[in-house]
């Protein structure tokens, strides 16, 4: 009895230790895109013939995500569907959410968090942001976009994560 007890407690422990570098290793690759976008933002500045590499950049993320995925040590990642279904929607669902708030009006450090899904919503639903809007689009569907990205971009690291395991 008590040997299955302590297997059951090395297992938990196995788990919190995946998903804390997982999640240590995305919100590294959460500020490395940051870093990736507030360069080329500085970079383009009043510049508007550079404006492709704003939809380049926006474009590129969750390809960018899918690699830091691919990446990830074997010791690392969840392991069994249930694992990486508890895992996406654990980091998906809460950053979504204050990406949404973030297109909202949310406070400053929201805009300087979530830039990379601020800029690739205009790559990636530009018929969305070209020319005059009614207030549903301006107040539902614009934010809808900013956390339909950082769907994207999740989506991008569970397919290398996935395709990771196939080495």
């Amino acid at each position: 009895m008590r040997e299955k007890i302590w297997r059951g407690v090395l297992g938990a422990a196995d788990v919190v230790r995946r998903y804390g570098f997982c999640l240590v290793w995305l919100l590294a690759l959460q500020f490395v895109s940051c870093l990736l976008c507030w360069g080329e933002l500085s970079l383009f500045g009043r510049d508007f013939e550079l404006e492709w590499l704003v939809y380049g950049i926006g474009l590129l993320l969750p390809l960018v995500w899918g690699l830091a995925g691919y990446c990830v040590p074997a010791r690392f990642r969840p392991r069994g569907r249930w694992q990486n279904v508890a895992f996406w929607l654990a980091c998906t669902a809460p950053a979504a959410a204050l990406s949404f708030w973030a297109d909202r009006g949310g406070p400053e450090w929201l805009w300087m968090a979530f830039s990379p899904q601020l800029m690739g919503r205009l790559a990636w639903f530009f018929p969305v942001f070209n020319g005059p809007q009614s207030a549903h689009v301006l107040n539902t569907v614009r934010p809808l976009t900013t956390a339909a990205v950082h769907l994207l971009m999740m989506m991008g690291f569970l397919l290398g994560l996935y395709l990771g395991r196939k080495k």
